[in-house]
């Protein structure tokens, strides 16, 4: 018992204490506390110069940076302002050509015929400009992000931040061809049966043009017909998946739409080789 009274009175060994007691006496070293302190005031002084050495080069990289994002959003502004005034030429300028081409062809008697067939094979291909009946389908980005980690067809898609995407476009667009449409556009871009919906960064571009939000394909056709057989279908279930990441939509039927022609239309041309076969049969080329 006086051993274990012994260890809980004294539980540290006296050899500690005298050690403690002998390096309290003993005279801190002469310049020893000054020595302490500049090499911290100069730690410190270090310190504030590398941050103020830091914030001066941010302070100078600021001006040259907005600078360079200045001039690339007035070059992106004067070549979309010059691309706009080339359109609005070109459109001029097929309307000068089908006035001629509808004199022109005034002066035969099989005229009437030819510009029937080739007004509706501009409605077709895109290269004129179409009126009539139609849906809208209305779509706008979300607010804010909706998360969402249900199975859909939009799953293994990167972008789940709520933004329209190039691949929810080409998805609707289709299926509005699907459901019967004669022409469809997208904020105004005309498209053919060549025509692209591509993604760069953020933006969206048809025919390498960019779209801004909201997005509203416009598709010409019986409008009930459209809207049933869009809502019913594939593309029903889409926007409601879409619903499902913040983005809103509507549908509507309209009475009256206008497409413009699409802004350019190259000509390809193919001809069948001559063989001996077909030079036996025909003299001519098969176009």
């Amino acid at each position: 018992m006086s051993l274990l009274t012994n260890l809980i009175e004294h539980s540290l060994d006296e050899g500690y204490a005298e050690a403690a007691a002998r390096r309290a006496a003993r005279p801190d070293p002469p310049g020893s506390g000054g020595t302490t302190g500049w090499v911290l005031a100069l730690g410190l002084l270090m310190v504030g110069l590398l941050l103020a050495t830091a914030a001066a080069q941010v302070r100078d990289r600021a001006p040259a940076a907005s600078q360079a994002r200045d001039a690339l959003t007035a070059e992106i502004v004067e070549r979309t302002t010059a691309s706009d005034q080339l359109e609005a030429d070109l459109q001029l300028l097929r309307a000068s050509v089908e006035e001629a081409r509808a004199e022109a062809l005034s002066l035969t008697t099989t005229g009437s015929e030819i510009a029937t067939l080739l007004t509706d094979l501009e409605a077709v291909t895109g290269a004129g400009a179409v009126r009539g009946p139609g849906l809208v389908v209305h779509l706008e980005d979300a607010d804010s992000e909706q998360p969402t980690g249900s199975e859909d067809p939009r799953a293994d898609d990167q972008s789940n931040d709520g933004r329209v995407t190039d691949r929810d476009l080409q998805t609707i667009v289709n299926e509005v061809w699907v459901a019967g449409a004669e022409a469809v556009a997208i904020n105004g871009q005309r498209l053919t049966a060549r025509s692209a919906i591509r993604s760069a960064g953020q933006a969206i571009l048809v025919d390498f043009r960019p779209l801004s939000p909201p997005y509203d394909v416009v598709a010409i056709g019986e409008p009930e017909q459209l809207q049933s057989r869009l809502v019913d279908g594939f593309g029903g279930s889409y926007l409601q998946v879409l619903r499902d990441y913040g983005i809103t939509f509507t549908v509507q039927t309209r009475d009256s739409v206008l497409l413009p022609a699409a802004a350019g239309i190259p000509v390809r041309y193919a001809n069948v080789p001559v063989t001996e076969s077909t030079s036996a049969e025909s003299t001519e080329p098969a176009p």
